[in-house]
């Protein structure tokens, strides 16, 4: 199986409504940007969408974002139809061959077995939970957050992070 990567940067590509689609069916509201939003950052020089395709069809997206020398998965995405058949798999080994190992996301915590899997998933990838109170910022309402965990390859301490998460809190959520 092979994968080709294709970096997007137009929003009026016919790959978006694939991306769109799969963005809210995967992702809850209160982890999602609005999608004007999303399209108004597609030229943010520390963000990239990438459309993940096999055999000619798209199968999923990857939103990720430069945090110092770091790389921070915003959001991911198999799309159902094909969940199982090892993109996922192949997708991260090749990102983290790309990010020379740096790569950094967030988790919902295990309280479903969907997001036991996922963390499962991460954890066979490599990337290891971090032991720190970490919410995600609401993109859309200014006070609100959302308990998650953060998963890194490589592990760290979490407390000589701080700088790095600040980053990502400020970068991608517009937050301080």
């Amino acid at each position: 199986m092979t994968i080709k990567y294709i970096k997007l940067t137009n929003g009026s590509l016919p790959a978006f409504s694939f991306i769109k689609e799969l963005y809210e069916e995967a992702f809850p509201i209160q982890e999602r940007r609005d999608w004007a939003s999303l399209l108004g950052l597609l030229n943010h020089q520390d963000m990239q969408v990438d459309l993940l395709v096999a055999e000619e069809s798209p199968v999923g997206f990857i939103i990720w974002w430069k945090i110092q020398d770091w790389r921070f998965i915003e959001h991911f995405a198999i799309s159902s139809e094909v969940r199982g058949k090892g993109y996922g798999a192949e997708v991260m080994r090749y990102y983290l061959d790309v990010f020379e190992g740096k790569m950094l996301l967030e988790v919902e915590p295990a309280i479903t077995l969907d997001n036991c899997r996922r963390i499962s998933f991460y954890e066979k990838m490599g990337l290891s939970l971090i032991d720190v109170a970490y919410r995600q910022p609401s993109y859309i309402e200014k006070d609100l957050s959302y308990p998650m965990h953060l998963m890194a390859k490589p592990s760290f301490v979490a407390q000589d992070f701080q700088g790095l998460i600040g980053e990502i809190k400020n970068k991608v959520y517009k937050k301080s």
